[in-house]
């Protein structure tokens, strides 16, 4: 599934004047119970399952005599897997809004529909089950909440007000799609737990967090100054010339200019909090680098709020900014050099490849065939075979249809094809487009008496950015730094297609033909390049400053 930029709007706004502000993070029993259900009615096995295995064999065990309780019928029906990916999540998230706002089902009256939770949360004795999973939940949740205490304090500086309380409701099962309501003075975050690999992705959802906490609070801010800024709607114009099949696609947050602003202010917003509440400075400097293909404004808000801080006087918030703020927004880039602006703030990235293939109807898929040994060849023959299968089913989950998909040989291009929107499996020794393309890779291949190995090229591109991404943190490296030799070591790269800088060409290619199929099983779209095998992952950034 290719998504990004999956954030909810809340209209409804309660806050409560310069009081204490209670922070309480949890897995609430009442998604968790549906999370349950939901692993019951489909047997442990669907996308939306997000829990260690061995936790969702203790859910089908626990729960067996239950299988086929009204409660599980009732959500296999509602979010049969028949329905589209889109309508199944929009029905998990609307109905994990109403289950924040309930006490604990069994205690609750007049549930209606949601009855038969009920009755399978008293039956089932589902606190029991829960009970026994809190120290696993507390793993989590313990460590999302010092970042989050600096949360009123920071929203009363730059607005003014903050809410009475501020909830994270986690689910620990099932993907939930993050979201903020606010209920009586309380804003709720309707999150997930996803079983975190590297620490880093606890501190990107820290962030998120401050992200769904900050919404309301913008909204609120745009409801008075929206006028200041409504000229500057060119910034959405660029992003669905760029962009514009996420931009067609996901309407919440890319429908209007007021919804696109809202999403840069918000995001921006968020990575300032980040900062000012202890979260790793290569942190935000890497979800700002990733976020900006599509909020691409975000590297100036963020200089816009740390020079607020600097001049701000006692009692001024960023109402009483906001003029000044419009009028910065509108030198940073003009309608005659939107574009430039974009290609010298956006990294080059898979998703503007997606986009383009998707809305010119064709991506071609190229294996190489200069290896010397033919088994090369059939093996990266079958890797892009592989490939397309996977793109294809992708683009039918998530857009409910798929452009064209070839696979071609190297050899077999037409100067058309060469100019399109392309994807090329194995090195410069395999393919030759590869090979011709390698001096101009930000992480070219290059030779040596043993063997091949990787090597950063900072020259061909430009704001170069590469981090190291490993269980306990995520490092930003100096370019020079030495990338380690593994034989399953591949690489993901995308750059504008030189013969067309309006397309783009993305490079899938290890040191070995293992090392070019593990690259291509393991895709990363929101990044300029990646690089992965054995104990080692980097990711990073750069640009390419065109037009």
């Amino acid at each position: 599934m290719i998504t990004l930029f999956i954030t909810c709007l809340h209209p409804f706004f309660q806050v409560v004047q310069a009081q204490e502000a209670q922070i309480n993070v949890e897995v609430n029993p009442n998604l968790e119970l549906f999370s349950v259900i939901y692993v019951l009615a489909f047997n442990g096995s669907d996308s939306f399952i997000i829990a260690p295995e061995d936790y969702v064999n203790d859910v089908l065990t626990y729960f067996a005599p239950y299988k086929e309780h009204e409660a599980v019928e009732y959500i296999r029906k509602i979010l049969d897997k028949s329905y589209p990916y889109y309508h199944r999540d929009s029905v998990i998230m609307d109905l994990s809004t109403r289950l924040v706002a309930l006490d604990y089902l069994p205690n609750e009256t007049n549930l209606g529909d949601l009855k038969p939770l009920a009755e399978f949360a008293k039956e089932s004795n589902f606190m029991e089950f829960y009970k026994a999973h809190e120290k696993e939940y507390a793993e989590y949740t313990s460590s999302i909440k010092p970042y989050l205490l600096g949360v009123p304090k920071l929203h009363r500086e730059f607005f003014g007000h903050a809410a009475k309380e501020y909830r994270v409701e986690y689910s620990y099962s099932l993907r939930i799609r993050a979201h903020v309501v606010f209920q009586g003075g309380t804003a709720y975050c309707i999150d997930y737990i996803y079983p975190v690999k590297y620490e880093e992705e606890k501190i990107q959802d820290v962030v998120a967090i401050f992200h769904e906490f900050t919404h309301p609070f913008v909204n609120n801010f745009l409801g008075k100054t929206y006028k200041l800024f409504e000229n500057k709607s060119y910034y959405l114009d660029e992003i669905k010339n760029q962009l514009p099949m996420t931009t067609m696609y996901d309407s919440a947050h890319f429908g209007s200019f007021i919804q696109y602003l809202n999403e840069v202010l918000t995001e921006s917003l968020a990575e300032y909090f980040a900062l000012e509440s202890g979260v790793p400075q290569e942190s935000v400097k890497y979800r700002t680098l990733k976020l900006s293909s599509g909020l691409y404004p975000l590297e100036d808000f963020l200089k816009e709020y740390k020079y607020f801080e600097k001049i701000r006087k006692d009692n001024e918030t960023l109402l009483d900014y906001a003029p000044t703020m419009a009028e910065h927004m509108g030198e940073w880039a003009t309608p005659e050099n939107i574009s430039r602006y974009f290609n010298k703030r956006a990294p080059v990235m898979g998703l503007p490849l997606i986009n383009r293939g998707t809305y010119l109807g064709k991506i071609v898929i190229v294996y190489g065939t200069q290896n010397p040994d033919k088994s090369g060849v059939e093996y990266d023959k079958k890797t892009a075979e592989e490939l397309r299968e996977f793109l294809e089913n992708s683009f039918i989950i998530g857009y409910s249809n798929a452009p064209k998909i070839i696979v071609k040989e190297d050899v077999n291009l037409t100067d058309e094809d060469l100019r399109g929107n392309l994807i090329l499996i194995g090195g410069p020794v395999a393919n030759e487009i590869t090979r011709k393309l390698n001096d101009q890779l930000p992480v070219a291949f290059v030779h040596y008496e043993d063997g091949w190995s990787l090597k950063r090229n900072p020259s061909a591109v430009e704001d170069f950015g590469a981090f190291l991404l490993t269980p306990d943190n995520l490092i930003e490296l100096p370019l020079n730094s030495t990338i380690p030799y593994d034989e399953s070591m591949g690489v993901l790269q995308t750059i504008r297609n030189p013969w067309n800088e309006k397309n783009y060409i993305m490079v899938l290619a290890g040191l070995t033909r293992y090392g070019t199929k593990n690259i291509s099983k393991n895709l990363n779209f929101i990044v300029s390049y990646k690089i992965f095998g054995g104990n080692y992952t980097e990711l990073g950034f750069y640009k390419q400053y065109k037009g």
